[in-house]
């Protein structure tokens, strides 16, 4: 080299690159080991200088002839003080030694270059999105959209890693994620369709149906529940008083095909086949007997419409029944008239409140087709067999056991038909568990109406209300309170060893103690839900406070997460197996989905018409009901969305429930009920999930979100699937007007 040249400046001969860290910078110094007054200060001045660089670059830029070369050296003192090299040194060393005729041939090219990196000179020093192998909260990053070859990764985030689990998510895509909406009938080969969940194994069943049940059959368990609980028969003119009395003698009912609905009165406590409204004969009079039905090659729907009095406030349908006569138990909210809350000094969801009132047990008969399918019998109306009659308020949550057990037959012996174990919250603020047998002596088109004067079990937490209840097991519930605790009660005490294998019971007023007793929340429990079957252990709970929380019952104080804070809390929750996943309906007319391995970043799978009040998830498929504010009643399949993010998402309006009140003239006539319109007949559409978004359309009116005050008539109160897997499509919905729906929506 000449020494008559000058010494280059030290420039690249290439485009500079960003320069990809693979460690923290604050790591690599170990600031936190060192002790060094030396390694803390070169800390500090290289996070001066890295916070500082754009705007010493523009001083510089002003006071310096060359404002080119004054940006590259001014990035070479940042770099030798921070000890990070630029991107000019790190990608060609080479470029060092050329000459300065090629360093001269190139200065418009490094202008170029100089002014993209004053620009853009906050691109080398922000530090960059980890990747695989970074972990929050000891899981991949969630909020990470499943790119092109991330979807291993993204599954794994939604069912783990254990073979189990992903074993169990694939037979129920195979199974059910064709399911557009609503669930599929099997076929001949049991691939598609309805069946039990892949993690409810034949073993497991076999061991539930006995063992679980041995201490009600063999240990005394039937007869000690028998001791404690006592009831006796009313008449029928004593029973009526405990039945809710509605404000009119019968309902007018608009339904049928779209565009030439008809009108039709049903009484309360009364039944109609829904094919009346499909069915056109020559002519209709009016005589003719509401029971007797057209045949069946001539029917086009098969479904029952019932009238129950008031408004429903809860329905549920029994278990282990298989192919025989299912019932369905329904609670009815009393008259205004008799609810006298003007003397109560607080809240009445705080406050113990007791008055008649009563359960209703309808039976529905079921007829099987050649390919072992079992239908509606729509020759036989469903009948009221059993009002249960209390004096304990208003029943706010009822919940029959879902374990299964052995069949009925088993169990006749002393002319009592067993129902199943139903328990329930009433306003007073206890939880019971009533043993519902059937009496087999008499008319069996009769009625019974029976007065309960003391349930087979009771108990009540101290200076608190019961809100909610579940089932763990055969002998435990799982109850929530007002005040946020949650209580675990067993039916089932272990006797002593010196005393006899049978089940007793205290009769004292005193409550049992529960078998834990911890607060989860700091206000009012809503609504709980188990993972059973899949993890009977985790339990997910539903606050006034303004956000859910799983639980795990091995250790409630250590293994739990939260969910974000909601402005509305959703008032049920419930799980759904296939999806491994809790469903809520959220303020936010959608329903979420919120995985047991992500409880924290939920799912939006479903957009529904209003505000969800109540969600039904499907016991032996994928399916979910939600029943809305505004009448609506939704089927959707949310597997897909969450198995496919970017695939198309379908659900189905089933139908709509539309209340009207009564005009000046229909009361001066003396009908003061109002009007009921129900809609059916919708198209498959789109579930927008962006709706309500930038780009969607949403409830927006100039700028102003709106919210929609619904009749309280016309509002979907209650859905319930089917409890056995010969009857998984039968769906029952309770509306405000006081009407249930009963219908097999199995395709």
């Amino acid at each position: 080299m000449d020494a008559n040249v000058p010494p280059s400046v030290r420039r690249s001969s290439r485009k500079p690159q960003p320069k990809r860290f693979t460690h923290d910078e604050i790591t690599t110094l170990d600031i936190l080991n060192s002790t060094s007054e030396e390694d803390l200060e070169a800390w500090q001045h290289s996070a001066e200088s890295s916070s500082d660089d754009e705007f010493g670059f523009d001083l510089a830029a002003k006071d310096s002839d060359d404002p080119e070369e004054d940006v590259i050296s001014s990035v070479e003192a940042a770099s030798d003080s921070t000890g990070i090299a630029t991107p000019a040194q790190a990608t060609d060393d080479e470029a060092s030694y050329a000459s300065a005729d090629a360093t001269r041939a190139r200065e418009e090219g490094d202008s170029l270059n100089g002014a993209r990196l004053k620009n853009y000179s906050h691109v080398y020093t922000k530090r960059k999105r980890p990747k695989a192998g970074t972990h929050t909260r000891g899981m991949a990053d969630p909020l990470r959209a499943p790119a092109k070859g991330a979807k291993g990764e993204y599954l794994s985030s939604l069912f783990g890693n254990a073979t189990q689990n992903l074993v169990h998510v694939a037979r129920s895509r195979d199974q059910w994620a064709e399911d557009v909406a609503l669930p599929r009938r099997p076929n001949e080969s049991g691939t598609r369709g309805m069946r039990y969940l892949f993690s409810h194994t034949a073993e497991k069943r076999q061991v539930e149906a006995t063992e679980g049940w041995d201490w009600y059959y063999n240990r005394g368990g039937r007869q000690g529940l028998d001791g404690v609980q006592r009831s006796h028969p009313l008449s029928v003119e004593e029973g009526i008083t405990y039945i809710p009395k509605p404000s009119h003698t019968q309902r007018t009912i608009f339904m049928g095909p779209y565009g030439s609905q008809s009108h039709f009165h049903l009484p309360a406590l009364q039944s109609m086949s829904i094919d009346e409204a499909w069915y056109r004969a020559p002519e209709r009079d009016g005589s003719e007997d509401r029971n007797s039905q057209p045949p069946r090659s001539q029917r086009r729907r098969e479904g029952w419409l019932l009238h129950v009095g008031t408004g429903v406030c809860c329905l549920d349908w029994a278990s282990n029944h298989a192919a025989g006569t299912q019932y369905l138990a329904i609670s009815t909210v009393q008259s205004k008239n008799n609810q006298d809350i003007g003397h109560l000094k607080f809240s009445p969801a705080f406050t113990a409140q007791s008055f008649p009132s009563s359960i209703q047990i309808w039976s529905f008969s079921t007829s099987q087709k050649p390919h072992n399918e079992t239908l509606l019998d729509a020759d036989n109306p469903p009948r009221l067999k059993m009002v249960i009659c209390t004096a304990w308020g208003d029943p706010k949550d009822l919940r029959w056991c879902p374990m299964p057990s052995v069949p009925e037959e088993c169990d006749q012996g002393d002319g009592r038909r067993p129902v199943g174990l139903l328990a329930g919250i009433w306003s007073d603020g206890h939880v019971r568990v009533l043993d519902i047998q059937l009496e087999q002596i008499g008319d069996m088109q009769d009625t019974q109406y029976l007065r309960y004067s003391s349930a087979a079990f009771t108990a009540k937490p101290p200076s608190t209300l019961c809100t909610s209840v579940t089932w763990l097991s055969p002998t435990e519930l799982a109850v929530g309170c007002a005040n946020g605790y949650l209580a675990i009660w067993s039916i089932y005490p272990s006797p002593p060893a010196s005393s006899p294998q049978t089940c007793s019971r205290a009769t004292s007023s005193s409550s049992p103690s529960p078998l834990l007793y911890y607060p989860l929340h700091p206000s009012y429990i809503l609504s709980l839900s188990t993972a059973y079957p899949l993890a009977p252990h985790l339990l997910a709970t539903s606050s006034a406070a303004g956000y859910l929380r799983l639980t795990s019952l091995r250790s409630p104080h250590t293994d739990y997460v939260l969910s974000p804070r909601m402005r509305h809390v959703p008032s049920q929750i419930h799980f759904s197996e296939p999806c491994h996943a809790f469903l809520t309906a959220d303020d936010n007319d959608s329903i979420k989905a919120w995985p047991l391995r992500r409880f924290f970043s939920p799912i939006h799978v479903a957009r529904i018409p209003s505000a969800g009040i109540c969600l039904a998830a499907g016991s032996f498929h994928a399916s979910v009901l939600a029943g809305c504010a505004d009448g609506s009643v939704c089927a959707v399949n949310p597997m897909r969305k969450m198995l496919y993010p970017k695939t198309m998402s379908w659900q189905l309006p089933v139908l709509k429930h539309e209340f009207r009140r009564a005009t000046e003239e229909e009361r001066e006539k003396g009908d003061g009920a109002g009007k009921v319109r129900i809609t059916e007949g919708f198209k498959l559409k789109e579930a927008n999930i962006m709706q309500g978004t930038k780009g969607g359309t949403g409830k927006a009116v100039e700028g102003v979100v709106i919210a929609t005050i619904w009749e309280e008539e016309g509002q979907v109160r209650a859905v319930a699937w089917g409890r056995s897997v010969e009857v998984g499509g039968w769906a029952a919905v309770g509306f405000g007007s006081g009407l249930v729906r009963v219908e097999d929506f199995a395709i």
